[in-house]
């Protein structure tokens, strides 16, 4: 098992994607030695109408749902590559989604036993990407797996997540399966660590960065008008069909709608992903049309040049710290200010050229807006109509 682990926008998913095709059989992909594994559902979408195959891009429930709990037949390929693995389903999870009472780790390994020979799994590691209930367990459930197995399995991984893997029957380091650089934000090596700063709550550290962000050619605005950070997209990219911009929010903010950002479930579950990304921006389904939104469970693991990133209700700046609302008694996440700082994360992630956060004009968002200057966004000038 090859588990490395990512910063955001690195480039672990080019890397599993370029692996699982080229071990294809004479570039056949109807006759893969690997498959490419994502619990990101609207990822999986994307690609597939990208490429038009979806034999080596599948959805990794469905795959454990065909050869993991009590079914005993095996998969024909070989090597697993697992987008995200720090994001498999908890044992609680999978019992309730899938009445099976194992972890994701535990199927993916108990699956790798039963094969007729040998088994490669390579489990693509990212940080702070934990958005969906049932996630929050992270890579010590790999560790908690192996310790049940029959067989010795051998980990290759960097050496700062070594410690992790004490019930490993071996395991060998090797620095370059630490993939620390961004390549989405590709002219700004800060913009990950300014994000990391300003969840941190460190506005002073997060300004700082801002300033060698902009020197690297990184644009990040701030506004409390839509319709400015609408005109700015457009005419920034006029003459560049090929960008791509966009509307992104977090799914628990309640007060978008009312300004025209549809975050609401029943608006999201209807984007056709695959067209907001992929179609020509002249299309109505295109993200570039600034009609649909996508929440950070529809944008992660994928980027724009410049999105729109609205800021709601759900994480707010109270002076000191960041805070999310209190949850009711029936909400199941372990920790759900975590969930809310790992979704404004992915949120703020997306960006290849820049991004504008646009904060709702409204009294009980002023101390956010106030924020987000301290750590060293530029106000969004007034644009011209």
């Amino acid at each position: 098992t090859l588990i490395p682990p990512f910063t955001p926008g690195s480039g672990k998913t080019l890397v599993g994607l370029r692996f699982a095709y080229e071990t294809s059989i004479d570039g056949d992909t109807s006759k893969n030695h690997a498959v490419f594994l994502s619990g990101n559902g609207p990822l999986v979408k994307v690609l597939q109408h990208a490429l038009n195959d979806k034999i080596f891009v599948q959805d990794v429930h469905g795959f454990l749902r065909q050869y993991g709990g009590s079914m005993t037949k095996t998969p024909s390929e070989h090597m697993w590559i697992y987008d995200e693995a720090q994001r498999a389903w908890d044992k609680d999870h999978v019992q309730e989604k899938r009445g099976a009472p194992i972890s994701e780790p535990e199927d993916f390994l108990s699956i790798g036993e039963r094969m007729d020979s040998w088994t490669f799994m390579i489990a693509l590691i990212g940080e702070g990407q934990e958005i969906h209930l049932g996630e929050e367990a992270g890579i010590i459930q790999w560790n908690e797996a192996i310790a049940k197995m029959k067989e010795s399995w051998t980990i290759h991984c960097p050496e700062k997540i070594k410690p992790v893997f004490s019930s490993a029957g071996s395991i060998k380091t090797n620095t370059f399966l630490d993939l620390s650089a961004s390549l989405r934000s590709h002219i700004a090596e800060d913009v990950t660590t300014w994000i990391h700063s300003l969840l941190r709550g460190d506005l002073d550290t997060s300004h700082h960065l801002a300033d060698k962000m902009y020197l690297q050619g990184f644009d990040g605005y701030v506004t409390r008008d839509i319709n400015d950070a609408v005109s700015y997209v457009r005419a920034r990219y006029r003459s560049e069909l090929d960008k791509r911009f966009g509307f992104l929010a977090s799914s628990k903010a309640k007060n978008l709608p009312k300004h025209g950002i549809h975050n609401e479930y029943n608006y999201t579950q209807n984007l056709r992903v695959g067209p907001w990304y992929n179609d020509p921006s002249t299309s109505k389904y295109s993200c570039c049309a600034l009609r649909d939104v996508a929440t950070e469970f529809a944008c992660q693991g994928l980027e724009l040049d410049f999105p729109i990133v609205c800021w709601g209700d759900d994480l707010r700046w109270n002076g000191g710290s960041w805070r999310s609302p209190q949850t009711t008694s029936r909400a199941k996440a372990k920790d759900p200010h975590k969930l809310r700082l790992n979704s404004y994360r992915v949120l703020l992630s997306r960006g290849r050229d820049g991004f504008i956060v646009f904060v709702p004009d409204e009294a009980n968002m002023t101390s956010t807006y106030n924020a987000l200057i301290q750590a060293g966004l530029r106000v969004l000038p007034v644009q011209s109509t």
